[in-house]
């Protein structure tokens, strides 16, 4: 930390908010998820012995709602253009958080899976934190 400069408060600040973003996701999805088991009368809990991940929890989701919705296929239809978008966002959280190298000016460097070198700015940031807003309304909608 003692490398950073005052001005990369936000560059962190940005990362953090990707990352809390997306765990506050995951965990409204679970709940969403116990609310539902519930309506339909099922009280076991989601992931008892792991934290279930995303796609357990889609998959979850999409098998809840065809249950629930069985001639109404405008859910499904929501959830999967959802899923595409939450695929999209992952990719990118996951190139910030594995392949962070350094603050750069306006933003800070990545290296992709294949080893490129990628600068992604504060206001790309801003804008898929934004983005996976969006997701969880949508989401949490259906």
């Amino acid at each position: 930390m003692s490398d950073y400069a005052p001005e990369d408060a936000a560059l962190l600040c940005g990362v953090g908010r990707l990352v809390c973003a997306w765990t506050m996701l995951e965990q409204s999805l679970e709940a969403k998820i116990a609310m539902m088991r519930e309506a339909m009368g099922d009280v076991r809990t989601v992931g008892a012995r792991t934290r279930p991940g995303m796609t357990k929890l889609m998959t979850e989701l999409r098998t809840m709602v065809s249950m629930r919705d069985r001639r109404n296929a405008g859910a499904l239809t929501e959830i999967s253009d959802i899923e595409r978008d939450m695929q999209r966002i992952d990719r990118f959280r996951s190139l910030i958080i594995g392949g962070f190298q350094q603050p750069a000016p306006g933003g800070f460097t990545c290296r992709d899976a294949r080893n490129n070198q990628t600068h992604v700015s504060l206001e790309q940031l801003d804008v898929e934190i934004g983005s996976l807003e969006r997701v969880a309304q949508r989401l949490l909608a259906v």
